[in-house]
């Protein structure tokens, strides 16, 4: 086999495992944007059912205001308010912590993962 021949085929193969690399990466950004598309989905999901649940405790709050009988009341249903919200809102900020970082990971893995299968059969 002449030196162009070996030339000729080595060229070959870099070529076939860069494509083969490529293929992997989009194979990868595929599985990450489709991890993707069901963890926003998720998280608008969880965004309603919050906005729900705060436009709930703001009609009940409401209610409580409008039937209260003694001024004196007031503060009382004013801080057991106060005290629902905050833990309530606690626990959103949880859970919305807990999606991002679950839609971080879950959407970095798969291309993460497929980018450095690549790069194993491109050396």
């Amino acid at each position: 086999m002449n030196e162009q021949d070996r030339t000729s085929r080595a060229t070959r193969e870099t070529f076939d495992k860069v494509t083969a690399a490529g293929e992997d990466t989009a194979r990868g950004m595929q599985e990450s944007f489709a991890t993707t598309v069901g963890t926003v989905r998720d998280l608008n999901v969880k965004l309603l059912g919050m906005a729900r649940q705060n436009a709930e405790a703001a009609f009940d709050f409401a209610q409580q205001l409008a039937t209260v009988e003694a001024p004196t009341d007031l503060p009382q249903v004013w801080s057991t308010h106060a005290r629902k919200q905050f833990e309530m809102l606690t626990e959103q900020a949880k859970e919305l912590t807990s999606l991002g970082q679950r839609l971080a990971s879950s959407n970095m893995e798969p291309l993460a993962r497929n980018v450095s299968q690549a790069f194993k059969k491109a050396s």
